[in-house]
């Protein structure tokens, strides 16, 4: 490898390194830092129930000190015990409450489980999180509606079929005006649809202004649950934009507000959503974010908080969307609420990923069920696509071998005159070929390194993918085999194989490829750099980049380049000229 092509090298390695430290400080993205391979993790450990009332108090919007917060409406009429219903579908089985007029009581995914087989819980009640309202009166009172028993039109369980809906109405009477919620539910969407009607919007709240929030987020779903929790984030979106929210520390979070209309808003973690979309934008003053972080066993728990400022026209209508961040799904609804998929890294490489990485991985796994197989598959594709680049990079790798003498000669001779210098290299380029073309291969495959470690990283396709029973039980995480005694500097405690045979065929190629004996010491420094760096990186990652090398090195030994003879472009005088 020549000097330029080793400068280019090292340039790419720095923009890895550097990769980590512009999604933590520049995106907000914090590195995943797991506990160890033998925590058994829990789907959530919410707060004690009065830490969790007092955060949730706080945490209220819009609340002077001189407020007060009011439970209940004077008059208030609706039914006297609380009353459940169960909802059962293809996609969620769902409990919901007449308390709070259909608060959420549980949301289960039935085609997505956790670590220990049991289905994917969204909503939780022990964290009180799901969809609620709350106002200000005519007297500049909060009112919460969260414990207030609605009146409801069924009672029981269940079970949709094919293309069944269910309409569920809740109705509060109080003196100054009736508020009514009227769900629909689907059997075949991950979402519903809300609609909200007031009798005197006027007469009840003040500036017809009411709150429709989703509160305290999402619980956690994933075996590592502070890998999730890097994740989890609260968006808005507004005017083809999406606004971000996040939690960092412990305590409470200091609100934030966008004023305007909004098409919805969203709380995420690692694979799934929860949304509140408006129907009709215009019911939409603004939107606001806050929250709550609980530090416990060093890992920070995040409660959002994310609500619309609803200007009521008497009958607003809403969709819920609680499902996988999956864009098939996010498909059938032209909101953009694809945006975030991959929301996190570099959205220059999201379109590589979104477009042209994950539809050929689909394709694949279509027909081969094993996303191991299918990453072996697709390192191979990619290999054969590059290879006439390859091919090219190893001509000019001999060229340059066989230029430098020339080039050298050049410098030498031309030390004094610079401009004769670069003329005469130029000259020496278009006879036999920019040697920096031969990074080209290599420059080309970064992007797609980037961008496969956006779809191994958060898309749901790969979420618990198996290629190897023991060894590589989920591709989209590192492998964890083992947990080391004591942490590392860069490397961490956790062990992982792929990585360690990554950095080994690296190594191999590099003693291949090297000619200049001055380059040894980096034939050892890249591989170790290398494996710093993947460690804690996707094992599908590791496993496509592994293959990659594997697939290079015996290109490199078996596929011949012709030499090509490299002739001076420096002329030498020829003597007296002859008249």
């Amino acid at each position: 490898m020549d000097k330029k092509s080793f400068l280019a090298m090292i340039i790419v390695a720095i923009i890895i390194v550097l990769m980590p430290y512009y999604n933590e400080y520049v995106l907000g993205i914090k590195p995943e830092q797991k506990s160890g391979v033998t925590e058994k993790p829990a789907v959530i450990e919410p707060s004690p129930a009065s830490e969790m009332e007092t955060r949730e108090k706080q945490a209220i919007p819009e609340i002077k000190k001189e407020e007060t917060v009011k439970e209940t409406l004077s008059n208030a009429k609706g039914d006297s015990v609380e009353k459940v219903i169960k909802i059962n579908t293809e996609k969620y089985n769902l409990v919901i409450s007449n308390r709070g007029g259909g608060s959420l009581l549980h949301y289960q995914l039935t085609q997505y489980k956790t670590y220990d087989s049991s289905l994917v819980e969204l909503v939780s009640e022990e964290i009180k999180n799901g969809i609620n309202i709350s106002f200000q009166n005519m007297k500049g009172d909060f009112v919460k509606l969260d414990n207030m028993l609605f009146s409801v039109n069924k009672e029981g369980e269940y079970t949709l079929k094919n293309e069944d809906s269910l309409v569920i109405e809740y109705s509060l009477v109080t003196k100054d005006g009736n508020i009514n919620k009227r769900f629909i539910f689907y059997n075949n969407r991950y979402h519903f649809d809300l609609e909200v009607s007031v009798s005197h919007p006027e007469e009840l709240f003040l500036n017809r202004s009411y709150q429709l929030v989703w509160k305290n987020g999402l619980p956690a779903t994933e075996a590592y649950i502070e890998d999730d929790y890097t994740y989890n984030e609260a968006f808005a979106y507004m005017a083809d934009e999406l606004e971000p929210y996040k939690i960092d520390e412990e305590g409470v979070a200091e609100q934030e507000e966008f004023s305007g209309k909004a098409e919805w808003i969203a709380i995420r973690n690692k694979y799934f959503v929860s949304a509140i979309v408006a129907r009709k934008a215009d019911v939409s003053e603004g939107v606001f974010f806050n929250g709550f972080g609980v530090k416990k066993n060093e890992i920070l728990y995040k409660y959002y908080n994310a609500g619309y400022y609803v200007q009521s026209g008497g009958k607003d209508r809403f969709s819920i969307y609680i499902g996988p961040l999956d864009y098939k799904e996010l498909a059938h609804y032209d909101n953009s609420l694809d945006e975030l998929i991959m929301s996190d890294g570099w959205s220059v490489f999201r379109p590589i990923s979104r477009y042209l990485i994950l539809p050929v991985l689909e394709w694949l796994n279509s027909f081969i069920p094993n996303y191991g197989l299918v990453i072996i598959i697709f390192s191979i594709m990619v290999k054969l696509i590059l290879f006439p680049l390859t091919k090219h990079s190893y001509q000019s790798q001999k060229r340059m071998q066989k230029m430098q003498p020339l080039m050298n000669e050049i410098k030498e001779k031309y030390k004094n005159d610079q401009q004769r210098q670069q003329k005469e290299m130029i000259e020496l380029y278009k006879k036999h070929g920019n040697p920096m073309s031969g990074c080209l291969p290599m420059l080309l495959q970064m992007p797609l390194l980037f961008a496969l470690y956006q779809v191994f990283k958060s898309t749901i396709q790969l979420r618990g993918a198996m290629f190897i029973p023991g060894w590589i039980n989920d591709l989209s995480t590192s492998e964890a085999l083992f947990t080391l005694p004591v942490s590392l500097p860069f490397y961490g405690n956790e062990f992982n194989l792929l990585p360690v045979l990554m950095a080994l065929t690296m190594f191999f190629q590099s003693k291949m490829t090297m000619q200049d004996p001055k380059q040894k010491s980096m034939v050892y420094f890249m591989p170790l750099f290398m494996l710093v760096l993947f460690n804690r990186f996707p094992s599908g990652l590791n496993l496509y980049y592994t293959l990659f090398n594997l697939l290079t090195i015996v290109q490199q030994k078996y596929i011949h380049v012709e030499d090509e003879e490299v002739k001076p472009s420096v002329k030498k005088p020829s003597g007296k000229k002859k008249k």
